[in-house]
């Protein structure tokens, strides 16, 4: 049933031209007829849809709802369907809205009269609106700053989370509250002006205190604007932020502002700037009474108008290149208009502009010229020379001076010679009494120290006596004559004297101690030797004394080369030769000479090496060390614990110290500390040795012009750490 049967069309044209469409489904959903009016809807044909199932053309989201009114129009007379998406012929989705009419018992129709209208548009504008108001609601809920509407009478009817927290309430007790209620007394004025002023439809900023739940005073910067509803406002909405740090630091910083201004009027030195149009926008007074202008006479005017003699000089050229570049500018120059003044300029970048900051310098530049002359004659001396004001700060040095400590007159200008040269916090009592004499007037004269610029320590015989030049100015002068070599050698002679004393301590002890090394087994050997004159050589004892014989012979053997190896080093009148060791190859190679020793020690004993630098030392000397040391670590192990050694090294600056750590049997520090390092020392009783390994490493490092040192615990382990001389560690 595509069309109408009966009638001359008029009840066709009328459908067909309909803005609605309408259509006849059986139960199924199938089409039994559809009206003209889909071809403007749809685009379809009616007899393009007439047999097809109308759920097939709805959205797979919409088709639940649209089988349930169906149903529902089966069961009843009559159904709605909410607006759901239909696929028109060029593909698009459009949103109908639709009733079902039951007239499945009307032997004309036997179906149900469908009625759809196109809503697109609107639904489209209704999600569209939908859309807006979640935006604008997730922006309210969610904004970091307190948001809030007030209606016409003042008072709150929506606020997000951000209100509460900024006043210190929670949100029952502010919905529904005037924000009167809130605000600093003093200030309330202020706000009803302004929500006076917005409820008339102009949106305001403005500053304000409030008084939170606890109590607190706060600043805010609000932002109110009206909203409007067909151009009527009804309510009001704002943006409150908390504003208290930034007004403090606004304060704090105006503070600074008054104190560096205060400091800039009142300082004797000229300060200005100029913007990018090269106006004046700050004045200093000095500056304003040393060009003899008033403020008001400079403020908002170009300095070029104002001094148009300037831009025949490098200062015009220099503010052009810093304004340019952003580069400041440092240089002195003659001003010709200003009675040829020395002028020292500093030329800043300063925002879109320039600062200026410049002094006079013609009376030190004009005494600098006097002092130079005065050099002609102190500059071919070979005594050392210094010229200094008042506060000691120098002023002039000769080229003795600048020959001797290696520091130009640049380099020393306007600085104390203790900061130049150094030496002050060595001779604390020597400052302290040349400030004091000078303070009084006097002279001072005496022997002092200082380095020059390459770190050497020099010795100067100082007399230094106060004057007044010409002018009266207070000065210092400073004679300093170089007495290092005669200090160095008087050092030399010290340190021998202290190396020869020692030497001949040590001495002492070492023929003393030897002595009666000797003495023992070369008194045993007499007794020995007299008793087999009167043994039977066939007598069993004969063999017994025969052999308490060698041994004492072995005895007498180890003290003459424990004397030999001492005299050796003790005896060398020269430092030991030098050479390049790599230490994580030598000393796995002094490890490795005691693989028989380690192979019979129970249980398996572990040696660690960590990564240790390449020195310069004697190898030899070096050699015997560790041999002494590793040699202790193997023989005094725990007989319980697996014997651990370990090699490392620590470097701080150009220190390097060397260690050897065991976890042996250990020493009581406080029982052995009084005899470590001396001869024939033997700490732990039931162990072979004579007590020489200790002394003879002690006179090795000695030797090597570095120092040995041994910390234990006992059956926790020992460390010994030889420390290097200072130029040990190669580069």
């Amino acid at each position: 049933m595509g069309r109408i049967e009966q009638g001359d069309g008029f009840l066709e044209a009328i459908l067909g031209n309909s803005t609605d469409l309408m259509s006849i489904i059986d139960a199924q959903g199938q089409y039994k007829y559809v009206a003209g009016s889909v071809k403007k809807i749809l685009g379809y044909d009616p007899e393009e849809l007439v047999g097809c199932n109308a759920f097939s053309f709805i959205h797979a989201e919409d088709l639940q709802g649209a089988l349930e009114a169906l149903a529902y129009a089966v069961s009843a007379d009559y159904a709605t369907l909410s607006p759901f998406r239909f696929r028109a012929k060029d593909g698009r989705w459009l949103w109908l809205e639709c009733s079902v009419t039951n007239m499945a018992q009307h032997e004309a129709v036997s179906g149900y009269v469908t009625n759809s209208r196109d809503v697109t548009e609107r639904v489209l504008e209704e999600q569209r609106k939908k859309k807006s108001q979640a935006h604008y609601e997730a922006l309210f809920h969610n904004h970091p700053d307190a948001v809030f509407e007030l209606n016409r009478g003042g008072f709150f009817t929506k606020v997000n989370h951000g209100v509460s927290k900024l006043l210190g309430f929670p949100d029952g007790q502010v919905l529904g509250s005037h924000f009167g209620k809130f605000v600093h007394e003093d200030d309330l004025p202020l706000a009803q002006n302004a929500f006076a002023n917005t409820m008339s439809g102009n949106t305001q900023y403005l500053e304000l205190a409030i008084r939170r739940g606890d109590g607190v005073v706060s600043d805010l910067g609000i932002t109110v604007l009206p909203v409007l509803v067909g151009g009527e406002v009804v309510s009001l909405q704002g943006i409150a932020k908390d504003i208290t740090a930034q007004k403090r630091d606004e304060a704090q910083l105006k503070e600074q502002v008054d104190v560096v201004s205060g400091i800039m009027e009142n300082i004797p030195e000229s300060f200005y700037s100029l913007n990018e149009n090269w106006e004046y926008t700050y004045v200093n007074a000095y500056y304003a009474s040393y060009m003899g202008k008033k403020k008001e006479e400079l403020l908002g005017r170009s300095i070029w108008e104002v001094f148009p003699l300037a831009t025949s000089t490098r200062f015009y050229r220099e503010c052009l290149q810093v304004l340019g570049n952003k580069t400041p500018s440092f240089f002195e120059e003659v001003i010709p208009y200003k009675a040829d003044s020395i002028i020292s300029f500093q030329i800043y970048p300063a925002g879109k502009g320039v600062a200026v900051h410049f002094v006079d310098v013609t009376q030190r530049k004009q005494e600098k010229d006097r002092l130079e002359k005065m050099a002609l004659v102190a500059s071919k001396t070979t005594t050392g020379i210094m010229v200094m004001d008042e506060e000691r700060r120098i002023e002039w040095v000769n080229e003795a001076f600048e020959k001797s400590t290696g520091f130009t007159l640049e380099e020393c200008l306007m600085r104390r010679p203790e900061e130049v040269l150094g030496g002050g916090d060595a001779q604390p009592g020597m400052l302290k009494t040349i400030k004091k004499r000078l303070a009084a007037g006097k002279s001072f004269k005496g022997e002092v120290f200082s380095y020059s610029k390459s770190g050497r320590k020099l010795w100067f015989y100082n007399e230094i006596t106060p004057a007044l030049d010409d002018s009266g100015s207070k000065k210092i002068i400073g004679v300093r004559t170089d007495i290092t070599d005669r200090k160095q050698k008087e050092e030399e002679m010290v340190r021998l004297a202290q190396d020869l004393s020692e030497q001949n301590r040590d001495l002492r002890q070492f023929s003393y101690i030897v002595s009666h090394g000797l003495r023992s087994p070369a008194a045993n050997l007499i007794g020995l030797a007299n008793a087999l004159s009167t043994v039977d050589r066939a007598s069993p004892d004969f063999g017994r004394l025969l052999g308490m014989v060698g041994e004492c012979a072995h005895r007498l053997d180890g003290v003459i080369l424990d004397m030999n190896n001492v005299l050796s080093v003790k005896d060398s009148r020269s430092a030991p030769n030098r050479e390049q060791v790599d230490l994580n190859v030598f000393c796995r190679e002094v490890v490795a000479d005691f693989r028989v020793d380690l192979l019979g020690v129970e249980p398996a004993p572990r040696v660690e090496f960590e990564e240790l630098p390449v020195i310069y030392t004697n190898k030899a000397y070096l050699y015997e060390i560790l041999k002494c040391l590793l040699s202790n670590a193997i023989k005094f192990r725990r007989p319980d614990v697996p014997l651990h050694i370990s090699l490392k090294a620590a470097i701080k600056g150009k220190n390097m110290e060397l260690a050897v750590v065991d976890n042996g049997i250990g020493m009581d520090m406080g029982v052995v500390e009084p005899n470590l390092f001396r001869l024939y020392k033997k700490f732990h009783r039931g162990y072979a040795g004579r007590g020489a390994g200790l002394f003879l490493s002690k006179t090795y490092a000695d030797a090597l012009g570095g120092k040995i040192r041994l910390e234990s615990i006992p059956s926790k382990g020992t460390k010994v750490s030889i420390k290097f001389r200072k130029d040990a560690v190669c580069p």
